[in-house]
């Protein structure tokens, strides 16, 4: 975690209080400032919004002009995480504190904001103009007609860095592809049919022949790069022959085939990856059928339970709230009632760790509770990119989005054709 708002923070009472000390001179838009007694009421709606049924905040209060505390019902690092929370005040439009304001009268007009607590953005203004495809505003960038793609995916990102005009800068999307079971389901009821799943992908090769090769391999639900993993990065293991021989233990007679049906959403890349995730089953004897449905039509089938696997991109970044709230069955955005109870006491492990290193140690188990008694298959983080014009000066980090350097960019030194924007 990063400080933001925030200049920093300090922990007390034994892990039960957080004290946040904010940047000095932040102000929203309009001018007013974010101080700490604006905060201390704009903090626990934004909170309960974010965090949904998650309620271990007891108070917050104002302490000084800057400072604000939390004061948490037990020891939780993991609500510290939960300040990742956009910080709004209400209004038409709300009104934030960032370094874009938006233009009077426009929906997809923005101008810099001078008063910018980190000071006044290089580029003064800035223009939003929809295209029907990646392909049609890739095309528009090259023609010099516009200055920056906002987001191309897997099928766009190999043809983009042919340019010698155009600077690519990858991430990684907080989204995973992962192939989640109805633990209802008769055919996947099965704690030994599901190991033999996991063990039957490889996801090196998902993201090769699906994602182009622009992915990074799941470990299960929690992010890649998060804190408690550094030290305990797990590793799913591709094994077919574990796996025909642990599903071959549960058929009824060796002729049977392990059948089931995976819902989808209707676009391309969705259907790649299902596709690719059938190709291996097949490959130890699973038939994994595909159904494509609309967004919304797959939404209420699994929302009434109506199935038997879906795949789809499920928000699990960067922190460990997010996933806490998909995958734990109690929770109002585990719309599919994912998960097991054995699984929700894991996570609840995680979200009461009273230190790092407890949190750490619950985190590791909740991998070994997803190894030992799988709700999924996690198959892959998507890797996009953000295409930008040379005449453009932006600054990077490697794996960083680079939305978050906006302020900086600004006309490159050997060009004056960017000053327009």
């Amino acid at each position: 975690m990063q400080p933001w708002l925030a200049e920093g923070w300090t922990i007390g009472k034994g892990g039960r209080s957080l004290l946040v000390k904010l940047r000095p001179n932040v102000t929203f838009h309009d001018g007013s400032p974010l101080d700490a007694d604006a905060l201390s009421k704009i903090l626990p709606e934004s909170l309960k919004n974010f965090m949904g049924s998650v309620s271990d905040v007891e108070e917050i209060r104002a302490v000084g002009k800057n400072t604000v505390e939390i004061v948490f019902r037990q020891p939780s690092p993991f609500i510290l995480e939960a300040l990742e929370t956009p910080i709004q005040r209400a209004g038409t439009p709300p009104l934030g504190t960032g370094p874009y304001i938006g233009t009077p009268g426009s929906m997809t007009a923005f101008d810099a904001n001078t008063s910018y607590y980190l000071g006044k953005p290089e580029i003064q203004h800035i223009d939003v103009t929809t295209y029907p495809s990646v392909r049609a505003a890739w095309a528009e960038l090259l023609r010099d007609r516009i200055d920056w793609l906002w987001e191309g995916g897997p099928d766009a990102v190999d043809s983009m860095t042919s340019s010698s005009s155009v600077a690519m800068f990858t991430y990684t999307r907080r989204y995973q592809f992962a192939l989640a079971f109805n633990p209802s389901s008769k055919a996947l009821r099965s704690r030994d049919v599901r190991s033999g799943l996991n063990s039957a992908i490889d996801r090196d090769l998902v993201i090769k022949n699906a994602l182009h090769g622009h992915g990074v391999a799941s470990v299960g639900l929690v992010w890649p790069q998060h804190w408690a993993l550094q030290n305990n990065r797990p590793k799913l293991a591709f094994d077919p022959k574990a796996a025909s021989e642990t599903l071959n233990r549960v058929k009824a007679k060796a002729s049977d085939r392990i059948h089931f049906t995976c819902l989808i959403p209707p676009d391309a890349l969705n259907e790649r990856v299902a596709l690719e995730v059938k190709r291996q089953f097949e490959g130890v004897g699973v038939d994994m059928a595909v159904e494509e449905l609309t967004q919304e039509q797959l939404i209420e089938r699994v929302g009434k339970g109506n199935y038997e696997a879906t795949l789809f991109e499920f928000i699990s970044g960067p922190t460990f709230l997010r996933p806490y709230l998909i995958w734990h069955t109690e929770s109002p955005l585990n719309f599919g009632r994912f998960g097991s109870r054995s699984i929700d006491k894991a996570l609840d492990a995680v979200r009461f760790s009273g230190s790092d290193a407890d949190y750490r140690t619950a985190v590791a188990n909740v991998n070994q509770i997803l190894s030992d008694d799988p709700p999924a298959v996690f198959l892959a983080w998507q890797e996009r990119a953000r295409a930008v014009s040379k005449r453009f000066s932006v600054p990077s980090e490697p794996g960083r989005d680079i939305l978050g350097t906006l302020r900086l960019w600004k006309p490159a030194a050997d060009s004056r054709q960017a000053s327009r924007n």
